[in-house]
């Protein structure tokens, strides 16, 4: 069971002490040679694109951008499972290009860049992250070293550095405005976990003493929005540390071996997924960071009362608690909490086959954001899904504009 669980934490967070961390280029990715102001720059007074329109990244509307808006990898191969063939001539993960869209909440649509097909033996970028300040994105690529890749929104340039030995590393922007990108790696054959902040070159600023955390520090991170604070996980619960890397309080969970800190619940309230200390169950929990009582918000999920095999994230709006919750083989679904016991209910979601995976990307304006998938394959649709109306709107991928939505974050204040 503890083998489940550990399969389950699908948005576990990994990463490598950065070795030779100069910038680099690379194909596609690179400092570009800056365009003229004019096919450079929006139009700030730009009317929002319609529902299943395309707009280039000339006529994105900056000052309505916000919570919200969605960043989408789309290409046009049908979503496939691994193994699948497919048919001469036809479009597949590896001969299509891949674009990068920023998409509206009515679901139009603006194309900020697009990468070439990896080719058999190559790997797309992963889209990881979105700058706090709204208008960079931060990508990975895998392969001998791993490539942390920036994409300015506003130009369509990227730029580049590589992590030496970066297999076990996880990037991300440092809150507020993404100034710096944090490198989470996670325990190896070789050593264990630990943090380290780079500015946007790949230059070394810091790294953190997660061994003076009181407990093992497990790669799993949860900034304060103000980023003057980091929330840690480790084997006994949570524990503060500065930005600076001045080491804070202790965060005990009860009964807890290991602990991942989420989301914000609240001001100054994290949810955190945490293992029972024999790893027979999970369950999530609200931790207070001023050293309150932690609260358990679902039951302890053991793997063996119904579907849900174990609860990953949680949402709250006003029509009740929505679960991230894991099946078997790799397949994830929404879920609503039963209150009264903390167990929970599949939601069937309109435009989504029951036998698709739903991915909970975030919240905005009471509408959960959700990618579609292949139970145990590629992206197929973004949609948002109103639990009030029991509606739901389908953005990119689906019947609008086909092929697959293989990557995609929401807006960083929606998060």
């Amino acid at each position: 069971m503890s083998e489940i669980l550990s399969r389950a934490a699908v948005f576990a967070a990994t990463a490598v002490v950065l070795v030779g961390c100069s910038s680099s280029t690379e194909p596609a990715a690179h400092r570009g040679t800056p365009t003229p102001a004019s096919t450079q720059s929006a139009t700030p007074s730009a009317e929002m694109v319609a529902h299943s329109n395309e707009a280039p990244i000339q006529d994105v509307p900056w000052s309505e951008v916000g919570p919200g808006w969605m960043l989408a990898m789309w290409n046009e191969a049908t979503p496939s499972n691994s193994g699948d063939e497919f048919e001469p001539g036809e479009p597949t993960p590896y001969n299509a290009a891949t674009t990068l869209y920023l998409v509206n909440p009515e679901g139009g649509r603006y194309a900020i860049t697009t990468f070439e097909a990896p080719g058999e033996n190559g790997s797309l970028p992963s889209l990881v992250d979105w700058s706090g300040d709204g208008t960079r994105a931060l990508f990975t690529r895998r392969g001998d070293d791993l490539t942390v890749i920036e994409v300015d929104l506003r130009r369509g340039e990227r730029t580049s550095f590589p992590v030496k030995d970066g297999f076990s590393v996880s990037p991300r922007y440092s809150k507020p405005e993404g100034k710096a990108v944090l490198l989470l790696k996670s325990n190896d054959v070789d050593s264990g976990a630990s943090l380290t902040r780079v500015d946007l070159t790949g230059k070394q600023q810091l790294t953190y003493p997660v061994d003076k955390l009181g407990g093992e520090f497990n790669a799993e991170l949860l900034s304060t929005p103000d980023g003057t604070r980091l929330v840690l996980g480790t084997d006994a619960g949570l524990s503060l540390m500065g930005n600076d890397g001045t080491p804070g309080a202790g965060l005990p969970v009860p009964d807890a071996a290991s602990c991942s800190p989420l989301r914000w619940w609240d001001t100054d309230v994290a949810l955190a997924r945490c293992n029972g200390t024999d790893f027979s169950y999970s369950r999530l929990w609200l931790v207070p960071l001023d050293g309150g009582s932690p609260t358990p918000l679902t039951f302890k999920n053991d793997g063996t009362q119904g579907q849900d095999l174990a609860d990953l994230n949680a949402w709250r709006l006003p029509e009740g608690t929505f679960v991230q919750a894991a099946g078997g083989c790799g397949f994830v679904y929404l879920a609503k909490l039963n209150e009264a016991d903390g167990t929970t209910t599949p939601v069937s979601v309109p435009d989504i086959d029951d036998q698709r995976s739903v991915r909970v990307l975030g919240v905005a304006d009471g509408q959960l954001q959700l990618q579609a998938s292949l139970s145990c394959g590629t992206g197929e649709s973004l949609l948002g899904y109103d639990p009030a109306l029991g509606t739901s709107t389908v953005l990119l991928g689906g019947d609008v504009k086909g092929g697959g939505v293989v990557d995609a974050v929401t807006y960083p204040d929606s998060q």
